[in-house]
């Protein structure tokens, strides 16, 4: 069993918990950031888009940029919630509310391996991707022209790693290095 640590004797854990969770919240805030900027940028493009040639083809490589960011954002909330939980709450120092988190995920298998969050943002960009192609392609009746054949491939690639950074964001397990205490030693 674990020493319980007295938090007044060191209370650089206390603050090191705070400062992480203080930075979740910030990536947390980004992350919806992100998703607005999406959406604004998307009802932008799709509605010059009605009304003009090809401009919604330039979107999908945007709302790929944005994905990214807020994927990386993603990962690094995950990467503090797992060192608070192996490294902070470990020490008994009377927080844990990342590992009932945890706990709580692993118990409901549905969760575990489907990471709603993901699904929904990662939908948002991938729809308005396909939306803004659909747009482009039933405005021009279907006519391609080399600079049209030249945007679509960038869309296409474009939203082939939307649905890669989606597939890595849902099913990312945890990294096979060492702990950090390990690195630590």
């Amino acid at each position: 069993m674990a020493k319980k640590i007295n938090p007044t004797a060191n209370p650089g854990y206390g603050w090191e918990y705070s400062a992480l969770k203080n930075e979740m919240l910030k990536r947390i805030e980004m992350r919806q950031q992100l998703i607005s900027i999406t959406l604004t940028l998307a009802g932008i493009f799709l509605s010059f888009g009605l009304t003009s040639d090809m401009v919604t083809l330039v979107y999908p490589p945007l709302a790929m940029f944005l994905a990214f960011g807020w994927s990386q954002n993603d990962f690094r909330i995950r990467r503090m919630a797992r060192y608070i939980r192996e490294n902070l709450e470990s020490l008994k120092i009377g927080l844990n509310y990342e590992t009932i988190m945890h706990e709580d995920r692993l118990n409901n298998s549905s969760m575990e391996t489907w990471r709603f969050l993901v699904i929904s943002h990662s939908g948002i960009f991938l729809f308005t991707q396909i939306m803004a192609v659909g747009i482009d392609l039933l405005r021009s009746g279907f006519q391609f022209t080399p600079l049209r054949i030249g945007l679509l491939i960038v869309d296409a690639i474009s939203m082939i790693l939307v649905s890669w950074i989606t597939y890595k964001s849902i099913y990312t397990r945890k990294p096979k290095e060492k702990s950090w205490k390990q690195n630590l030693r």
